[in-house]
């Protein structure tokens, strides 16, 4: 059997590329049922996933944007991105055609949650014990993940899925699993404004380290036949 996904510690210590100015306020959800809803009061598919979410990931792996250099980590323009919203807002995500901007809307919808899809609360800026907590091994994380109430694990692992469906094409999207657990870490958890910025970049570091963890267990034994590995960027299917 091929090897699992290794991670490197040294990319704990590499800070989270800036987000996007935030959006004007007219598309930040006003009256919206999409975004910055509670998980526990969003619309979910039959998988138990948020609707908007798989709709996003569908639309991104068909139009191949999963393979793009950079995806997830380059940010649209802002009238795209904006544009873009609309159309998800209104239900016609199918129209949006700007790539860049529907991987930006899947960070987006995490970063605007009320509550932290592990828990964390927005308003006391307190990082949730699933990811504070004192784990040291991918098993530990796995274990804590499987404790999350629905909808939160099944979102949970559908992130993880998004990842390793990313990080498969490294060879042309130059997105490694490491890069993208750090291009999404600042949005799982979204520390209190005034917090000093020393606190904040802890607050980062905590959840980076539990997602990598979490992902090389879950790459080792939870996830798909097709095995990521560190020696090659497309998929290898283990024998039967």
């Amino acid at each position: 059997l091929s090897p699992p996904l290794t991670s490197s510690a040294s990319h704990l210590l590499r800070l989270s590329p800036p987000l996007p100015p935030p959006l004007p306020s007219p598309l930040r959800g006003k009256g919206s049922s999409r975004f910055g809803v509670k998980l526990d009061e969003a619309r979910l598919g039959d998988d138990g996933v948020p609707e908007v979410l798989q709709e996003l990931r569908t639309l991104l792996m068909a139009r191949k944007g999963h393979r793009n250099e950079g995806i997830f980590r380059v940010s649209p323009a802002t009238s795209a991105l904006q544009a873009s919203r609309a159309l998800v807002e209104a239900g016609q995500t199918s129209k949006v055609s700007d790539l860049e901007s529907v991987a930006q809307l899947i960070k987006v919808w995490f970063r605007e949650l009320p509550e932290s899809v592990f828990g964390a609360d927005r308003e006391t800026g307190i990082v949730a014990p699933i990811v504070d907590g004192d784990f040291t091994t991918g098993a530990g994380c796995y274990e804590a993940m499987q404790g999350l109430p629905e909808p939160r694990r099944s979102t949970v692992r559908w992130l993880l899925e998004l990842i390793g469906d990313v990080c498969r094409y490294e060879s042309e999207n130059r997105m490694t699993a490491q890069s993208m657990i750090i291009v999404f870490a600042p949005n799982l958890i979204v520390p209190r404004a005034d917090l000093d910025p020393l606190s904040a970049l802890q607050v980062n570091q905590h959840v980076v380290r539990f997602m990598e963890l979490l992902f090389g267990h879950w790459n080792e034994v939870g996830g798909p036949a097709t095995r990521i590995t560190a020696s090659t960027a497309s998929p290898q299917v283990d024998p039967p």
